[in-house]
């Protein structure tokens, strides 16, 4: 059986939500509202996967029971990023920055990591629910839905001598804004800004990632970090460089050899497909690092296949059809810092 923690504020968010979402407290006793994520199977997650357990709940081969995600896309105060409803989003922080103010709340704290965020990714779809956003400068882009706005925070010139909103109050939307279409969800999951993402990366094309879920531990994920491994055909992990790994190809291809350099993007996800005779192993299905057929993908593709690309996610407020679960952007190095880039923490208690 459960034991309570009856702090006021965190039995209250359980009991109001039916354990929907939660408070957790970081090393300075400031709280966050958390959703809870289960344990699941590859199989659980999407059609054909094994009875693996997703690697989002394995750390150092260690299996835990679940995962906290930050209900709102975070701010930062003095330092440390928290996740709280009706502010405006955290933005011009690069990617080290972002995993700073993450990692800074102490133990477990960690900036969200890619197979959190397919866990996340792959049950929106599972439910046949796909959340809209602030996807056109404060509302959604979707037809029918225009009237589906949030409150701003952010505005720019229009271009024409008028203003035009851009950032939205975290959570200010309706419920189809959350992930699973309640306020019980993640809000702006879709649209508002792009959110950086932990535990993956590309260098000149090829996929590097951590093994399961080590970002959770606050693993380095410096640009020299030995926890970098590159993925072979088979789906085994091997060190960066080594012949025949796995690479995105400037022409939406997972290939073994990068070919021509530069950046590009395609209007769908699910436009990625292999060359011929390249296997997808499961391990980019279970990423959702390649589509999985018989999926309706929202959202773009970005890559650059010169250097080193960090993530970034979900897509911002002026992305309109090219925003949704699936939008990857794998073309900005961790310098980058724009007022359309933010972050969302997430917990696991180790």
């Amino acid at each position: 059986m459960k034991s309570y923690n009856f702090d006021s504020l965190k039995f209250a968010t359980e009991g109001l939500t039916g354990f929907g979402c939660t408070v957790i407290q970081d090393d300075v006793n400031l709280p966050s509202f958390m959703i809870p994520f289960s344990k699941r199977t590859n199989a659980q997650l999407f059609d054909g996967g094994s009875e693996k357990t997703h690697s989002a709940f394995i750390v150092d081969d260690v299996e835990y029971k679940r995962f906290f995600a930050s209900k709102f896309i975070n701010c930062i105060v003095d330092g440390r990023a928290y996740s709280w409803p009706g502010m405006d989003p955290a933005v011009n922080v690069n990617y080290d920055q972002a995993m700073q103010a993450c990692n800074a709340k102490g133990t477990g704290f960690h900036l969200l990591s890619m197979p959190e965020r397919a866990v996340i990714d792959h049950l929106i779809y599972k439910s046949g629910f796909v959340p809209r956003g602030n996807t056109n400068y404060g509302k959604s882009h979707a037809s029918g839905y225009s009237y589906e706005v949030g409150e701003q925070t952010a505005d720019e010139s229009d271009g024409s001598g008028g203003r035009r909103t851009t950032r939205t109050a975290t959570g200010s939307g309706p419920a189809t804004w959350f992930h699973d279409g309640t306020r019980n969800g993640i809000a702006d999951w879709v649209g508002n800004v792009w959110k950086w993402t932990s535990g993956t990366r590309v260098v000149d094309g090829e996929i590097q990632i951590f093994v399961g879920n080590a970002a959770a531990k606050q693993a380095n994920a410096g640009a020299a970090s030995t926890y970098w491994k590159a993925i072979m055909p088979s789906g085994a992990l091997v060190e960066p460089g080594t012949v025949g790994t796995l690479k995105y190809t400037k022409d939406f291809k997972l290939a073994t050899a990068t070919g021509e350099k530069g950046s590009t993007y395609t209007a769908n996800f699910g436009n990625l497909t292999a060359n011929s005779g390249v296997t997808i192993p499961e391990i980019l299905y279970e990423l959702h690092l390649m589509p999985k057929t018989g999926v309706t993908h929202q959202g773009a593709f970005w890559i650059n296949n010169e250097g080193e690309r960090l993530p970034f996610v979900g897509a911002g407020w002026h992305y309109a059809s090219h925003s949704g679960p699936s939008a990857l952007g794998l073309d900005h190095p961790r310098t980058s810092a724009y007022a359309f880039i933010g972050l969302f923490s997430a917990f696991m208690e180790l």
